[in-house]
């Protein structure tokens, strides 16, 4: 036993060695993205009317409204995302005849992922935080804010097993059959817009992988991802990283208690109101 013991001890510090490597490697990876991400991006505004704000477009129509149509059957969008495939180990669960049972059938969840996206548009007040983080009122500033809450919305349905997997699928391609939509409402061509959705793809999942660490880990590392997502980099005043630092550390556990079944069945999600001139602590 005693031979071993400098060999595991040889394993384990190899082993926490690679975890700090990959903790590096994946702050600079996020770094990267948003780094680059950023630097394609182009304001929509200005490519229709630079004088308009962008909720004279947008806030006259619903989220869910603007991508879907009613049939007899409930409320089904244009096409439906495509599926995950099954993992070898869930192949042979499946062959074995262990398909297990859905909580809440497919058609039940798909709704919930479109209502829940509505949830991250139609309930939160963007003013708020455009006074709050000096955000110019356009579709990017738009854009930054609800991927915000629809990360937020991911983080909670991940907790959910399969039927978490389907919500979060139709929650995201509601968002961006939506953002489409506005995108074309405020005049934007097809080419720019899907110059701007491939950009924006790459700047979302970056996002996630910055936001998910920084919730994971300390303050610091989620204001650092506030600040490279949301402010781009540039921001003088750090009180207003901090107010979102907090808005997100009170939000979570609201999110975390909110009752499973209600989000399964109807995609409801309430949010604690946003206050963009809240004292500090």
């Amino acid at each position: 036993m005693s031979c071993l013991r400098p060999m595991l001890s040889t394993a384990i510090r190899c082993r926490c060695r690679a975890l700090q490597l990959a903790t590096v490697q994946s702050s600079t990876l996020a770094s990267t993205c948003t780094a680059t991400t950023s630097t394609k991006m182009f304001n929509l505004q200005e490519t229709c009317d630079q004088y308009r704000p962008v909720h004279i477009f947008t806030r006259h129509f619903s989220s869910v409204s603007a991508v879907q149509y009613q049939s007899e059957g409930g409320t089904t969008p244009y096409y439906t995302p495509a599926e995950e495939k099954p993992s070898l180990g869930r192949k042979i669960l499946n062959t074995l005849g262990f398909t297990g049972k859905l909580r809440v059938n497919k058609y039940r969840l798909r709704n919930s992922g479109l209502h829940m996206y509505a949830c991250c548009t139609d309930g939160i007040d963007f003013s708020d935080f455009f006074e709050a983080c000096g955000l110019p009122d356009t579709l990017n500033s738009w854009f930054l804010i609800m991927e915000l809450h629809v990360w937020m919305c991911l983080v909670r349905m991940k907790q959910e097993g399969e039927e978490g997997k389907i919500v979060c699928r139709w929650l995201v391609y509601t968002m961006w059959e939506d953002v489409r939509t506005r995108g074309k409402a405020m005049g934007v061509s097809s080419s720019q817009m899907n110059e701007s959705l491939n950009v924006w793809t790459e700047q979302f999942y970056a996002m996630i992988f910055s936001y998910d660490e920084g919730v994971i880990c300390d303050d610091r590392t989620l204001a650092a991802a506030i600040w490279r997502t949301i402010f781009n980099k540039s921001c003088d005043d750090p009180e207003m990283i901090e107010r979102l630092v907090a808005y997100i550390r009170q939000q979570m556990p609201h999110i975390d208690d909110l009752d499973t079944e209600q989000l399964l069945k109807y995609g409801k999600v309430t949010w604690l109101p946003f206050d963009p001139k809240m004292p500090l602590e």
